[in-house]
């Protein structure tokens, strides 16, 4: 199984060696598709996992352990193809071209299949068509839209 997940990190816990410690404690295989570390600030990566299920659960464990904040990556992020005006403001930052325009009509489309979740086109939508559904593992959940 492999799933994609968002790690958060507090100004606490910025400088701890987490990766390495999960590389340690599971035999998950593991993939940094963005991340953004600076010091004495809020963190983030966001990961592809890659093993059995108890694996997973067991590096999950771990991240826990480390105060790090986790958050799946939905399969569920949608874009309002009635209010989108097609401008392509949000393929410029997708990091995955998971968002990019097409034809010759330059409609901008989305591979549900190469986003990773990072909200960076949530953030330039000016007319609010992307909505980013996140799953925490603790079970709560919580939606990023333009602002």
């Amino acid at each position: 199984m492999e799933k994609v997940v968002i790690l958060k990190f507090t100004k606490k816990t910025w400088n701890t060696p987490v990766i390495y410690g999960l590389s340690q404690n599971s035999k998950l295989v593991f993939n940094i598709l963005e991340a953004k570390v600076l010091p004495r600030q809020d963190a983030f990566a966001i990961m592809s996992l890659e093993g059995s299920e108890d694996e997973y659960q067991k590096g999950l464990d771990y991240l826990r352990s480390c105060n790090v904040i986790i958050e799946e990556v939905p399969e569920n992020i949608r874009k309002d193809e009635d209010r989108c005006v097609h401008c392509g403001a949000c393929t410029a930052v997708c990091p995955t071209d998971a968002l990019f325009v097409d034809g010759p009509e330059k409609k901008v489309v989305l591979d549900r299949d190469m986003c990773v979740a990072c909200g960076n086109c949530v953030k330039v939508c000016t007319v609010q068509c992307i909505e980013l559904f996140l799953l925490k593992v603790n079970g709560t959940s919580g939606e990023r839209k333009a602002s």
